[in-house]
């Protein structure tokens, strides 16, 4: 079956999803493991002798540990369950266009509040970031930086308080700005100071009106549809403000015409203690890493792609 005529020979990972085929990578460390195990077992095959030098009996155990080893050896690196995982996602939304909606309240304001979450970037550099909206790809990834001035940066919007404050640097978004700085280096881009050092950057900016307005009317029809003088259900409204606003004058600067239940506004909370900030550096390793685990991924896309169209044009047996 020729390739040309096949969906996958040119499919490339998106960097949001990268980290699901980078786990488990081989190491260094690991290698050199198996090696001087394989030396030790095959010296107690062939003398009779283990590492301390003393004589030792060669047994079906050792024998078969010593074929996994060189089994493992040989196959070197593998894709892992959970890179296989996606890999099925991938393939049923490219093959037969199916494809899980992926939808939530989190998501949504990560996406509407980007340049929100620049603006406070900007304010904490005292430099202007815009947003990019260009789509690199460099036929093995693609993806689009959040901002591509002095380093890489993406940004991510936290919902409220909490999820702030326990944000972190997971693997996952590691992955994701490797990813996107490798794609820097196949374009010129005179604004970026340096194509190996990134910023991942948590930020913690006001829900648009229309999110605070879902989770007002999700509350009220959970309270089964209390009177708008209720007092629980003022002290509801209240509390949801102070957690979805962090910013009043922002706020009050883009929705002029919003009535807050709250009486007081006093619930800003300070631009530098609304930011949290982590740098990612790439390496010529992780972009070797990065080749690899992408180009098995390809093949085996291709190869679900010739199985499944073989399994097509089967007719049916009785």
């Amino acid at each position: 079956m020729k390739t040309e005529n096949l969906i996958f020979p040119t499919w490339r990972a998106r960097c949001s999803s990268l980290g699901k085929l980078m786990t488990n990578l081989p190491t260094e460390e690991e290698a050199l493991k198996i090696a001087t195990e394989i030396k030790e077992l095959t010296n107690e095959r062939d003398y009779g002798i283990n590492a301390n030098g003393n004589k030792v009996r060669w047994t079906e155990n050792k024998d078969n540990r010593l074929a996994l080893l060189l089994e493992k050896k040989t196959k070197g690196d593998e894709l892992p369950t959970g890179a296989i995982t996606y890999l099925e996602e991938e393939f049923r939304d490219k093959f037969w266009g199916r494809k899980r909606f992926l939808d939530n309240k989190y998501l949504k304001k990560g996406t509407i509040c980007e340049e929100d979450a620049l603006d406070l970037v900007s304010q904490r550099d005292n430099f202007f970031y815009r947003k990019n909206d260009e789509h690199l790809s460099n036929g093995f990834i693609q993806g689009t930086p959040d901002n591509l001035q002095k380093i890489t940066k993406d940004t991510k919007t936290n919902w409220d308080m909490e999820s702030f404050e326990k944000a972190e640097l997971i693997t996952l978004y590691k992955d994701q700005l490797k990813g996107y700085m490798w794609l820097a280096h196949s374009y010129d881009l005179p604004e970026l100071e340096t194509k190996t050092e990134a910023e991942l950057v948590y930020c913690l900016v006001n829900a648009p009106l229309h999110l605070l307005q879902d989770e007002k009317r999700r509350i009220y029809f959970a309270m089964n549809q209390p009177d708008e003088e209720d007092e629980e259900y003022i002290e509801k409204m209240i509390q949801l403000e102070r957690n979805m606003i962090f910013d009043i004058e922002k706020f009050k600067q883009e929705y002029p015409n919003y009535d807050f239940y709250s009486p007081i506004l006093d619930f800003s909370i300070p631009a530098h203690l609304r930011i949290k900030s982590f740098k990612v550096n790439l390496n010529e390793e992780d972009i070797k890493h990065m080749t690899r685990r992408v180009t098995m991924a390809r093949n085996w896309l291709i190869e679900k792609e010739k199985e499944t169209l073989q399994q097509i044009n089967k007719k049916w047996t009785h």
